[in-house]
């Protein structure tokens, strides 16, 4: 059965739909597509779609992955067409590709993610320049404990590169951090550096958006589209 990647962006309001509301509305948009789905067995059968890493409620994705198992070749141009009219506001389906056989799924072609925290309005840029150099150039560990289950992460590890970003609306925090093995979930990443910097609370969800997932290859990051992009480049 030939398969497709599908990527799409959860915006807007959309941003505040949890991981199965996404998975919920893109099934039944799947659905009114017309396209020939392939199912699932059993009792509660459902189209054969993988998706990409979860975002949590309130985080906007710009560019998010789903993969899809069709009973048949589709154009691709007028398939993608068909998902947009049937994608809900806040859910844009974007770009569509013919996967070759036997391709790796999505978890093996996810390594690392971008994200992008805005910055409270009273932070200091050389403040935080300091914080992330402390991060990139010492070996000591960065150890923050999860409040709710009490399990340590090391945040150092989990992080692979920042930056600063400078706008005149405010200061923006860049991270590419792991994803899958040595991953450190976001809320402990950012509430080590927001405990590091002295702010008193961490960014909300709103204010967090993960710009694109890759797979981090030489120096380059590689979409699961098969597109090369060199490091902060949108």
């Amino acid at each position: 059965m030939p398969k497709y990647r599908i990527a799409y962006a959860k915006i807007d309001l959309a941003r505040f739909l949890s991981h199965l509301e996404v998975l919920r509305t893109l099934n039944r948009a799947l659905r009114r597509s017309g396209l020939p789905l392939t199912y699932t067995e059993g009792f509660n059968p459902h189209p054969k779609v993988s998706f990409g890493p979860s975002l949590g409620v309130g985080v906007a994705g710009l560019n998010e992955y789903f993969d899809l198992e069709l009973e048949q070749a589709v154009p691709l141009k007028q398939s993608l067409d068909r998902l947009a009219r049937e994608f809900p506001q806040g859910l844009v389906a974007k770009a569509m590709v013919a996967l070759p056989p036997f391709a790796s799924g999505l978890s093996k072609v996810i390594d690392c993610a971008w994200y992008r925290v805005a910055l409270p309005p009273q932070a200091a840029p050389d403040g935080w320049l300091r914080l992330l150099k402390d991060l990139t150039g010492s070996a000591e560990s960065w150890l923050k404990k999860r409040q709710k289950d009490g399990k340590v992460f090391d945040v150092k590890r989990g992080i692979l590169q920042g930056r600063i970003v400078r706008r005149p609306q405010g200061g923006m925090l860049d991270l590419l951090v792991r994803i899958g093995d040595g991953e450190v979930p976001l809320r402990v990443i950012l509430e080590a550096l927001w405990e590091k910097s002295g702010e008193a609370e961490p960014p909300l969800p709103a204010m967090v958006t993960r710009i694109g997932l890759y797979r981090l290859r030489g120096g380059q990051l590689v979409t699961p589209l098969g597109e090369t992009r060199g490091l902060w480049e949108e």
